[in-house]
C-alpha cells in the first residue's frame, strides 16, 4: 500500500516538470519519467505518423520505434531543441522509414472509419485523396503532414524538420499545388 502511495505521488511530481528535466531525471535512471515523456508526447506522435504511414498499425510500430530509439539516444539529447521537436523529428524519420520498408502502396492502406480524411468522405474519395497525397515527394507529403497536426505552427514544424521557416512555406505551397494537380488529373479519370 505505500508503494503505490509513493508511485502515485512520484507521478504527480513527474506531472509537473518540465519535458528537459524529465530527460535529464531518465537519462540519471529516475523510474518513470521516461513514461512520463511518453504519456505525454505520445497521442501527438501517433498523429503524425498516421499523417505519413496512412495506416493505424504502422503508425503505432513507427511511435513505439520511435520512443525506443530515443529512450536508447537520450544521453544524445542536448537541449539545442525542445524535447518535443526532437521526438517528432525521429517519429517523422521512423515514419518515412516504414514507408521505405513497406513501399505503401493504396491498397495497403486500412480505411478504418476512425482515420478517414474527412467524416462524410465516401471509400473512394478517402482513396483517391491518399493517391494523390501519396505520389508526393516525400519532403513535401512530410511536411503537410506536419501542418496537418492543427497546433504545429510554421515555426515548429521548422524545428521538427531542421529547415527554415520559410522552406516550410514553399514546401506547403509547392505541396498544396501538386495536389490540387493531382486531384484534377484523378478527377478526369473518374468522368
Amino acid at each position: 500500500m505505500i508503494s503505490s502511495t509513493a508511485d502515485t505521488m512520484c507521478m504527480h511530481r513527474l506531472e509537473d516538470r518540465t519535458d528537459e528535466a524529465l530527460v535529464e531525471l531518465a537519462v540519471q535512471g529516475e523510474e518513470g519519467s521516461f513514461a512520463m515523456l511518453v504519456a505525454r508526447h505520445r497521442p501527438r506522435a501517433i498523429r503524425i505518423a498516421y499523417g505519413i504511414v496512412h495506416n493505424p498499425s504502422d503508425a503505432e510500430d513507427a511511435v513505439q520505434d520511435a520512443f525506443i530509439r530515443a529512450y536508447r539516444s537520450l544521453t544524445q539529447f542536448r537541449g539545442a531543441a525542445r524535447f518535443s521537436s526532437w521526438i517528432y523529428r525521429i517519429v517523422v524519420n521512423e515514419s518515412v522509414r516504414m514507408m521505405g520498408r513497406k513501399h505503401d502502396t493504396v491498397d495497403d492502406v486500412d480505411l478504418d472509419s476512425k482515420c478517414a480524411p474527412g467524416e462524410n468522405m465516401d471509400v473512394e474519395t478517402v482513396l483517391m485523396v491518399r493517391q494523390c497525397l501519396a505520389s508526393l515527394p516525400e519532403r513535401l507529403r512530410v511536411t503537410l503532414a506536419l501542418r496537418g497536426e492543427k497546433d504545429l505552427d510554421y515555426s515548429e514544424i521548422a524545428e521538427i524538420l531542421c529547415i527554415p521557416v520559410g522552406t516550410v512555406r514553399s514546401r506547403l505551397h509547392e505541396a498544396r499545388k501538386m495536389f490540387a494537380r493531382g486531384w484534377k488529373e484523378a478527377m478526369k479519370d473518374e468522368m
